[in-house]
């Protein structure tokens, strides 16, 4: 049960961080609320960790019954197509908000993708990995070893690159180009499925919550002084970065340890099964805010007042995104019923 509610408070942080973010791109980083919203952006960006984390540790199960084919021909087709479909959407309604400017324009920006469709892609080529990383999840030793090698090359290389930049051991984690970009995705998939295998005791859980919570301001400090040095950049942010890797071991320690009891009720299981939706859909509501005078005043007050609109913004746009998962369902259910009474 925990796991959803770690699934139920990543997809809300996932709506802060691009609420957050644009205050973050908009703002010089000498301005007075900038550290604000970068401490909001940094905060939250345990989510798309912990959300791969959570798909590893329910996929890779290796108790749990999962067919090669039902992988490939049901969970990877049905990631590309939404992929697609939501990209098209999306474009159709940028160009509709921002100016038309042909169809080509929108089927080159939607194989493109806009800027959240990438962690569909990814789960695309994890679904494509899995029949593997299956096989290598069900010998822990084989999973330990896979765990810490890509920890090594991937989170470390980018490490590297941004507190050592151009150093000799940068230089040379960079010559292994088939940990490149998306791997990271593979990490924090076989990093849940060690971390299930692998419970901690209650002791070490509090020690990886402490330490997550250190490398959260350690992650906020470094970003703020190489922000005003070179301008706002995204190495102590990005999901590769040790700093960002540790954070969300400790929330995914977190939650597992305080969200033990049972919740009842059908709103924590409605919220899980949308929370896809609500991923997919609030980047519509922030292209309205952004594009549309009439919700101009919003971004105004985040830039003007950050501590406290980031959070109600993000509650509202996230309210919102329930409303209309909620509204389509109950619409779906009601065709499916004149459906069957016609047949």
């Amino acid at each position: 049960m925990w796991l959803d509610v770690v699934k139920t408070i990543s997809a809300f942080a996932v709506v802060v961080t691009h609420i957050a973010s644009i205050g973050w791109q908009a703002m010089a980083p000498s301005d007075e609320g900038w550290l604000v919203t970068s401490i909001y952006e940094i905060a939250t960006r345990f989510a798309v960790p912990v959300f791969f984390m959570a798909s590893g540790a329910l996929l890779l199960n290796p108790r749990r019954e999962l067919s090669t084919r039902r992988i490939l021909t049901i969970y990877l087709p049905k990631a590309a197509v939404l992929a697609l479909v939501v990209s098209f959407a999306y474009c159709v309604f940028e160009r509709t908000v921002y100016g038309w400017q042909g169809w080509k324009v929108v089927i080159v920006a939607a194989l493109d993708g806009p800027y959240f469709i990438w962690y569909l892609w990814v789960l695309v080529g994890l679904y494509a990995l899995t029949p593997l990383l299956r096989l290598v999840s069900r010998n822990l030793d084989s999973l330990s070893y896979a765990v810490v090698l890509l920890a090594f090359f991937v989170i470390g290389r980018s490490t590297a690159d941004a507190m050592i930049p151009g150093s000799l051991l940068a230089v040379w984690m960079d010559n292994f180009i088939l940990f490149s970009s998306g791997m990271e995705g593979v990490f924090y998939y076989l990093l849940g499925a060690w971390l299930i295998a692998h419970p901690f005791s209650r002791k070490l859980a509090l020690i990886s919550i402490l330490l997550g919570a250190i490398s959260l301001t350690l992650a906020v400090a470094f970003n703020y002084r190489d922000a005003l040095a070179n301008g706002p950049d995204l190495y102590y942010v990005a999901r590769d970065n040790l700093f960002i890797a540790i954070y969300a071991i400790g929330a995914w320690q977190l939650c597992r340890l305080f969200c033990t009891r049972e919740y009842e009720g059908p709103l924590l299981r409605c919220l899980v099964r949308w929370g896809m939706f609500i991923y997919l859909f609030h980047p519509f509501l922030r292209l309205m805010m952004e594009g549309i005078s009439f919700f101009h005043p919003l971004i105004d007050w985040l830039i003007e007042a950050p501590l406290e609109a980031i959070p109600i913004v993000s509650l509202l746009l996230w309210v919102i995104s329930v409303g209309s998962a909620f509204t389509y369902e109950i619409a779906w259910s009601q065709i499916r019923k004149v459906s069957s009474r016609v047949t």
